[in-house]
């Protein structure tokens, strides 16, 4: 893989979904991380709904977070931790690509430090 999609991979994984961008990366563990991601989100956005019909039906705030506060909680750190694993996986899919002479680039060329000046 390039350089230039192992950074698609990286940034997808960051900022749309972890483990997306490992599974576009051609990783299986993206599947797990995606699926940690998106049942931790269901998690808190169920969290949050009950909070805020709860804020309306009350009219004020519920001071101890309600009954579902630990399942809120429980979505927030699973979602975090499939966050930090999508980086992880996602700066391990960058090194390689960094590593590996297919990963500069289509001509393979590494940039101005790799070229050689002429007459040498």
């Amino acid at each position: 893989m390039d350089e230039a999609r192992a950074w698609a991979s990286l940034m997808t994984n960051l900022l749309v979904l972890p483990g997306l961008g490992s599974v576009l990366a051609g990783r299986r563990v993206g599947w797990i991380q995606a699926a940690l991601a998106l049942v931790g989100f269901a998690l808190s956005a169920f969290w949050l709904v009950w909070f805020a019909a709860a804020l309306v039906r009350e009219g004020g705030f519920p001071l101890d977070g309600g009954p579902y506060l630990p399942l809120g909680l429980a979505g927030v750190l699973l979602f975090a931790v499939s966050w930090i694993w999508g980086l992880v996986t996602g700066l391990g899919i960058l090194g390689e690509s960094r590593r590996t002479p297919s990963g500069r680039g289509r001509s393979g060329a590494g940039g101005p430090v790799d070229r050689v000046p002429p007459g040498a």
